[in-house]
């Protein structure tokens, strides 16, 4: 027997890209292959969807992520925006209590995507440029 009978490994994508997660097919691959990890799922239920919820008071702020080339940045963002525009990949998320977190959040925004590199313009510049 060999060990290619024994073990399936799925390739790896070496780089996520935000975009993608406007496609059904790979918004769902996107939710689902994110590892959360204790320390990620204590700052996803604890920080990110109190922050994005809006049906109780809560002193919302707006969220930055930082972080080195391939750290998961982009694939974080691709999982949490493609919860919070499609309810129905929930089930997806890989960790219980985040997806109890992201309940109240899940498929009721309209994500726009985009990426911006170094600019001098305004994010409102940005976000309103015709």
């Amino acid at each position: 027997m060999k060990y290619g009978e024994l073990v399936q490994f799925d390739p790896i994508e070496s780089v996520v890209v935000l975009r993608d997660a406007d496609r059904a097919g790979a918004a769902q691959r996107l939710v689902s292959t994110y590892v959360i990890s204790a320390q990620m799922a204590e700052r996803l239920n604890e920080i990110v969807f109190p922050h994005l919820q809006y049906d109780e008071p809560h002193d919302n702020k707006g969220l930055m992520i930082v972080g080195n080339y391939g750290t998961g940045k982009s694939h974080l963002m691709s999982m949490i925006s493609a919860v919070a525009e499609n309810a129905d990949l929930l089930p997806y998320l890989r960790d219980a209590s985040v997806q109890e977190a992201a309940a109240p959040i899940a498929g009721r925004f309209k994500v726009f995507r985009t990426e911006i590199g170094g600019t001098q313009m305004s994010l409102r510049g940005i976000l309103t440029a015709v």
